[in-house]
């Protein structure tokens, strides 16, 4: 009986694990295509978690914890103010066809009839994680909490570049 209660706890913990590398890879993917198409560029790194590299290839790393991502790019050109905005923007409009599609995808496998409940768990709690990382990226601030203390949210990136002087 135990056996079986740590198994599922440790099934969890690794259902957690993946809906935050899921997450957190698609939102940075958003913006990597975002920079792809108005930039043209293939100077790009992503970088999702914290702590130890237990993937580490020419652009994109993976670490222990993937509770955070960034994306990073070095173009060898200035983009205009439309370029960045659309960068800035490619994360939570990530998140937003995710959220789209996850809410779709649910109802059809309800409505289907088919006894998939754990998968419909699973896909609302992919869903809810989409939406607290749209909600909290596309909100114009200065993150006041770990593990992005002190960072600048997408919304924010696209309102100071949306308002930024001619020449800045």
């Amino acid at each position: 009986m135990l056996y079986i209660a740590v198994l599922k706890i440790l099934v969890f913990l690794l259902l957690v694990w993946v809906c935050l590398f899921v997450v957190n890879f698609f939102h940075e993917m958003g913006h990597l295509l975002m920079g792809r198409i108005f930039f043209r560029d293939k100077n790009w790194h992503i970088t999702i978690g914290l702590g130890r590299t237990i993937i580490k290839l020419k652009r994109f790393t993976l670490r222990v914890i993937p509770i955070r991502g960034f994306y990073g790019f070095e173009s060898k050109t200035k983009g205009s103010r439309l370029q960045y905005i659309m960068m800035y923007l490619g994360g939570p409009l990530a998140n937003l066809f995710f959220i789209v599609l996850l809410i779709w995808l649910s109802q059809v496998i309800k409505a289907s009839n088919l006894e998939l409940t754990d998968l419909v768990i699973f896909l609302e709690y992919i869903l809810w994680a989409n939406i607290g990382q749209f909600a909290f990226t596309v909100i114009p601030m200065k993150y006041w909490y770990w593990p992005y203390k002190g960072y600048l949210s997408d919304g924010m990136k696209i309102l100071m570049k949306a308002t930024e002087k001619d020449g800045s």
